[in-house]
């Protein structure tokens, strides 16, 4: 697929990764809306982040790592689907359940 990327694009994928902040999920969705390729290792890099954001400790149901995921079957590679293979053996509870429901909505 390919798209017109908004101009503010890379920056956006580069604040991804910075735990200053709290936007952390509207970068993510607006990833999702923009399913770019070079979005994976950000996206993989921001599930490894997660347990670093404070202000994400309430979330014990995987609502964080569902919307990377739901970015990740958006882009749609390969690469894209084994970040989520990945995850679904992940130590993290809530990040496995939630790679394994996706990869089987993914195989439908």
């Amino acid at each position: 697929m390919t798209c017109d990327l908004p101009s503010d694009f890379a920056a956006e994928r580069e604040r991804l990764l910075d735990p200053a902040h709290d936007e952390h999920e509207d970068i993510i969705g607006y990833l999702q809306d923009y399913p770019d390729p070079a979005s994976v290792p950000y996206l993989k890099r921001a599930i490894a982040l997660k347990p670093a954001l404070a202000y994400l400790d309430y979330d014990d149901y995987g609502a964080y790592y569902k919307k990377c995921l739901w970015a990740l079957q958006a882009i749609g590679t390969a690469e894209a689907i084994a970040v989520i293979r990945e995850c679904a053996s992940a130590d993290d509870e809530a990040l496995r359940a939630q790679a394994l429901y996706r990869l089987e909505r993914i195989a439908q």
